[in-house]
């Protein structure tokens, strides 16, 4: 009686048998005369555990080439216990959903979707008031009027998944949604959504899953993220949200998927790095943005040359894209970008010459090129005429830096940090005896030999924060000092290399001090003492000689000395 009660008898033909391979194991179990029907058994069908047999509590029949229409009076709405009823990809023949389905007043999970419904969605569903999810979506269903969707969902409180897909909904997003805490996914692609989207729904603590793509009359704009949020996927393509994406984008650190194709956003990309994006390729779309002027995909995991599509994009003045996995030279398109202030490449796995025609970029502020493949030479006077450089990064690639020194003079006006580590560089650059504003300079792991120059002292003396000139073959420094001159200093190493004389005192500022693996002679001054901000003072593999301080040894200090100099 139930399976024939299920599919109404006229569509047989119209369905063909196909249907019946699902109902083999749907018949009575015989024990001699008597014929019993254990449902339990059957296939899809659950039950508890509370009775003899059970009551039925979930029904599975998705994919099961279930064909015709639901029959009114189908014995399945008198199953008043059932909490699951799953009839997703099936063919139900343009059938409306049976009012009837009101009745099962148990259910907590209501799956029709792909299932071939067609008419309106019956008010009967609102009654469901235990449904945690409620999926109809791919049908040609649609709701009544303006207030359809409002009263459909609005008794639904414990709602986890709302999957409405395709549903003609034809209203607004009930700004209620957003006090339904227990949702983790929402869908409503293609449901001809209007008004304004309620951005309190992206507040949503467990919301991991927002697809409203394809509603292109539904308008919005983002509100902030929480740092809390759950979200992993959001789509908004081909909707008209509009207005700035903000920075706090970057919060859900779970967030795997951003579309937002064909809408209307405008300012600068926000940073979105530090997340789980799949890896992949920067999309085609990025290059019909022409009025971007911020790119910004740092530690994206991108793989692949920089594409040539951006050569379209030529008001950038930003454009981040370190830590990837970019790969080939860099392209020439990239010095037609005069409005460029900011190009950060580094930890890439970019090859090839750096090319001089970077001194075209006068706009540029901050150049970040270390950690890549670079080869080749390298002058480093091709960058004096930049002007408002502030960041200088070349280290960590497989350059000769040649410093000419032709043009005594030049500067470069605005440098604060200078990173040119591992650069084959042989002697300390002269326009540094001009600088005044730096704060950070790296020039360890290189091969310059010789002396410190004198003008050294003169340099920066105001801001200079860190120096490293570790790695070298340094003798020594011209006019030894006994004190280092940078006020604010906080790390200075000059450990591996061959400097002779006496260790000089550092700045009250000073954090971290590293001379070791040199030959330097002498006591440790006394006044070291004084300098109360000393974390870490490394002397190991010297010559020195003499009475230790008196506060060496107090564990104010971390790895002073080496076994053999205890």
């Amino acid at each position: 009686m139930f399976k024939q009660s299920l599919i109404h008898q006229d569509d047989e033909t119209l369905c063909g048998a196909s249907w019946f391979q699902t109902f083999h194991s749907w018949k009575p179990t015989s024990n001699g005369s008597n014929a019993r029907f254990d449902c339990c058994s059957w296939y899809g069908v659950e039950c508890s555990n509370d009775h003899e047999y059970g009551h039925v509590i979930g029904l599975d029949l998705s994919g099961c080439s279930l064909c015709g229409h639901i029959n009114s009076t189908s014995t399945l709405f008198s199953l008043v216990h059932l909490q699951s009823l799953n009839l997703a990809i099936n063919n139900f023949v343009d059938s409306q959903i049976p009012s009837e389905i009101g009745h099962l007043n148990q259910l907590r999970s209501l799956n029709l979707s792909y299932s071939g419904f067609s008419g309106h969605v019956p008010n009967e569903i609102s009654r469901l008031m235990q449904l945690s999810s409620l999926d109809l979506s791919g049908n040609s269903l649609n709701l009544h009027n303006p207030s359809g969707f409002k009263n459909l969902v609005q008794n639904l409180t414990g709602l986890e998944e709302l999957h409405l897909s395709g549903v003609d909904i034809s209203s607004s997003v009930p700004h209620f949604l957003a006090n339904f805490s227990s949702l983790r996914s929402i869908r409503l692609q293609n449901c001809l959504l209007l008004d304004e989207f309620p951005a309190t729904i992206f507040q949503l603590h467990k919301l991991k899953i927002l697809d409203l793509s394809f509603n292109t009359n539904l308008t919005g704009a983002f509100g902030e993220f929480r740092n809390s949020s759950s979200l992993e996927l959001v789509n908004l393509r081909y909707t008209s949200f509009s207005g700035i994406v903000p920075e706090s984008i970057s919060n859900p650190k779970n967030l795997t998927v951003l579309c937002l194709t064909n809408c209307s956003f405008s300012g600068p990309i926000p940073e979105l790095s530090d997340n789980r994006f799949d890896k992949g390729v920067l999309p085609n779309w990025l290059g019909m943005m022409a009025e971007l002027n911020e790119l910004l995909v740092y530690d994206m995991d991108i793989i692949g040359e920089i594409p040539a599509f951006l050569a379209n994009l030529t008001k950038l003045s930003k454009v981040a894209m370190g830590r990837n996995s970019f790969t080939g030279h860099i392209p020439t398109w990239l010095f037609n970008l005069t409005q460029l202030s900011q190009l950060d490449l580094q930890r890439n796995q970019l090859q090839g010459p750096i090319s001089s025609s970077f001194s075209n970029l006068k706009s540029l502020q901050f150049l970040d090129f270390e950690y890549n493949n670079f080869s080749g030479s390298v002058i480093l006077d091709m960058f004096l005429g930049l002007n408002k450089l502030e960041t200088l990064v070349l280290g960590h690639n497989m350059i000769s830096l040649v410093a000419t020194n032709n043009h005594t003079s030049s500067t470069l006006p605005e440098l604060k940090i200078l990173g040119l580590s591992t650069c084959n560089l042989k002697e300390f650059p002269t326009f540094l005896r001009f600088q005044n504003k730096m704060e950070a300079l790296f020039l360890d792991s290189n091969k310059i030999d010789g002396m410190v120059p004198v003008w050294i002292w003169n340099n920066s003396k105001e801001t200079l924060q860190v120096i490293d000139l570790s790695y070298n073959s340094i003798a020594g420094f011209h006019q030894h000092p006994q004190f280092l001159p940078w006020r604010r200093l906080e790390g200075f190493s000059i450990n591996n290399n061959q400097v002779q004389g006496h260790l000089p005192i550092p700045p009250q500022t000073t954090v971290s001090y590293d001379a070791s693996n040199n030959n330097m002679t002498g006591e440790i001054p006394p006044l070291i003492c004084e300098v109360k901000s000393l974390r870490a003072l490394l002397l190991a593999s010297n010559n020195m000689s003499g009475i230790l301080p008196p506060c060496v040894g107090i564990n104010q200090f971390v790895g002073a000395f080496g076994s053999e100099q205890k």
